[in-house]
């Protein structure tokens, strides 16, 4: 039978002493977060099991990350997208590879215990977070109680955690002036700007038109929820409204092929009416009808990098935040070729 791992053994063999442990393994902003990760993995190694307010351990357990899905009871969620869910399988692979398991959750991030709820669903080595929607603060707080967090997200200045994304910004802005070159001038912006990432690219959308002999109208801008059916409602409303538009940058794809169905509806045609971006690259958006123009996030690229920097997290070594480019990909419902 094999020799019960004790709190006192683990001090031993970490060189602490065993209220370090017992703080350690209890997330205690006490105890850095190096000397946390050397501890939680001599215990995870040694089959320690720990009950009560902390982590729970099993025998025999395979170390396992928690993959969560942020979520609201205020805002309609779209996680069967198939961004998402390819983000999560690239994911899945990679820690596969890394010998980890994935446990696939949902979490509230605006309840005031968030961090609690997520380490409650499972003993967990670390915390991979798809999407910041508006939760920057919460999210701030998620990584100060459970320190092992990546974010899949936008990466902001005043971020101490470790986040991995696309540039979402330059994104938008490349998209607004590729339609300003080639003679869009009342370009509307699809999107919920509540969320962090759509609210840069609402940005470099504004950015370019600023840059442009182009002048911004309020009226332009269409605020609907990730929701297929809230973006056709959304740009049905103002096309029946009598916006006038000549092209439509959506924040990401799904919403471009739901603007482009309720431009379809009324009888306009795409490209030569109004032209249209969106961002992601989906792999439906190239057989869309027309093929759909966007902005590609490197899912792979992502999804990999995660992972690696959540393993150098986990290991004690820290992991800096890192922005990747994003690139337009023309196709024919913006209505022209590359200048």
């Amino acid at each position: 039978m094999a020799k019960k791992v004790t709190m006192e053994t683990l001090a031993h063999a970490a060189g602490v002493s065993k209220s370090t442990v017992s703080r350690a393994l209890k997330n205690s902003d006490e105890v850095s977060d190096k000397v946390k990760a050397r501890i939680r993995r001599l215990a995870y190694e040694s089959d320690y099991r720990l009950t009560g307010s902390a982590w729970e351990w099993s025998g025999k357990r395979s170390p396992t990350v928690s993959v969560v899905l942020p979520t609201s009871a205020t805002r309609s969620e779209l996680y069967s997208s198939p961004f998402t869910l390819e983000m999560m399988g690239v994911i899945a692979d990679a820690l596969a590879d890394n010998g980890y398991n994935m446990l696939l959750t949902k979490a509230d991030l605006s309840e005031p215990d968030a961090a609690r709820t997520i380490l409650s669903k499972g003993a967990s080595d670390g915390i991979i977070l798809i999407g910041q929607r508006g939760d920057h603060a919460r999210i701030k707080s998620l990584a100060r109680t459970a320190p092992n967090v990546v974010i899949w997200g936008a990466v902001l200045p005043d971020a101490d955690y470790c986040t991995i994304g696309s540039d979402n910004r330059d994104g938008g802005k490349t998209a607004a002036e590729h339609l300003i070159r080639h003679g869009r001038r009342r370009i509307a912006f699809l999107g919920d700007r509540r969320a962090i990432e759509a609210k840069l690219r609402f940005f470099g959308y504004r950015d370019a038109i600023a840059k442009s002999a182009i002048f911004f109208h309020d009226e332009l801008v269409i605020d609907t929820q990730f929701d297929r059916a809230a973006a056709m409602s959304a740009v049905g409303a103002a096309l029946d409204d009598g916006l006038n538009i000549d092209a439509i940058f959506a924040a990401n794809d799904l919403l471009a092929l739901s603007a482009m169905h309720a431009l379809q509806e009324r009888g306009a045609n795409i490209p030569d009416d109004v032209a249209v971006i969106g961002f992601d690259d989906i792999p439906i958006a190239e057989y869309a009808m027309p093929p759909l123009t966007t902005i590609r996030q490197n899912i792979v690229e992502g999804g990999n990098t995660i992972v690696r920097s959540l393993m150098k997290i986990i290991s004690g070594e820290g992991a800096a935040s890192k922005m990747m480019p994003a690139e337009l990909i023309i196709r024919q419902s913006c209505g022209a070729g590359p200048i």
